[in-house]
């Protein structure tokens, strides 16, 4: 009896323990660093975006991330949902099974069908609306609809007012279209004259969006980095490096961003394990 009792006592002892250990096998609480994957130009459904998604999925294993950014063009050609098994279910089951939330911005790809409104409404793609803001430990992400029928004059009114108001420490802004490029459509004029006013007066360290099929990190410009991280499984393009660029590859992979409210770390994976980028941002600084 006295022996049962004790296997007993054990059992329930380990019972309890177990999500204390999960827990101390995690990363620290949301409110003070935060972990996410980032990719653009993903939804093809073929093996590149499969190799890619696997490689994600294995950089969770190692260590948990909090959410994944997903930089528009989400399904190859014409954003129809009938084809979000190949282009997203499949490809991230091993993050979707883990439960990792994604959030979306429509690419010019994903306005084909019904200008994105079924996108928009699939609640797996985290969207809010065509644009929206989303807070998560030390980085607030402003979504952004960046596409040739986007309606500027109430989203640009929107984003500052956000950005104003804002506490957090990082602010991430991510769009589809680039703003900074060395790839194939290159700078954005309108796009800057657009928003990086905006960047500049309320901090905004980081942009992140696709279009270019590769993946680019820019020199730090007027307090903000450019991030292309459209390398997600579409065909890729050359890109050419300019003055602006730290580093530019032409290679299927995605991007790992670890964040502490003073440091934000970018780790860039080709489709095959193998680090392609590494960088960090210290806020202020």
């Amino acid at each position: 009896m006295i022996r049962r009792r004790r296997v007993l006592r054990w059992i329930v002892a380990a019972t309890l323990a177990a999500p204390l250990l999960a827990l101390q096998g995690r990363s620290a609480p949301t409110g003070e660093r935060l972990r996410f994957l980032a990719t653009a130009d993903s939804g093809s459904g073929d093996a590149n975006q499969m190799a890619v998604g696997q490689r994600m999925a294995e950089a969770h294993r190692r260590e948990p991330v909090d959410l994944v950014i997903m930089a528009g063009d989400n399904i190859y050609n014409d954003g129809s949902l009938a084809l979000v098994d190949s282009a997203f279910l499949r490809p991230y089951r091993g993050l979707l099974q883990a439960g990792v939330p994604f959030h979306a911005v429509l690419g010019n790809h994903d306005i084909r069908t019904e200008n994105g409104v079924r996108q928009i409404a699939y609640a797996p793609f985290g969207m809010k609306g065509r644009w929206y803001s989303l807070r998560r430990g030390p980085v607030e992400f402003f979504m952004l609809d960046t596409n040739v029928n986007a309606s500027w004059q109430h989203q640009l009114p929107w984003l500052k007012t956000a950005l104003a108001a804002s506490t957090a420490p990082w602010k991430v802004v991510v769009g589809h279209h680039p703003i900074r490029s060395a790839g194939f459509y290159g700078d954005d004029p309108a796009a800057i004259a657009r928003l990086t006013p905006l960047f500049r007066r309320y901090g905004v360290q980081l942009y992140i969006n696709g279009h270019e099929h590769n993946y680019e990190r820019t020199r730090v410009i007027d307090g903000t980095t450019y991030l292309t991280v459209g390398n997600g499984g579409a065909h890729l393009r050359a890109v050419v490096p300019n003055g602006n660029t730290a580093r530019a590859v032409s290679t299927h992979g995605f991007v790992e961003v670890s964040v502490s409210p003073d440091r934000l770390r970018i780790d860039a994976w080709d489709s095959k394990g193998n680090r392609i980028d590494q960088a960090e941002l210290n806020r202020g600084g």
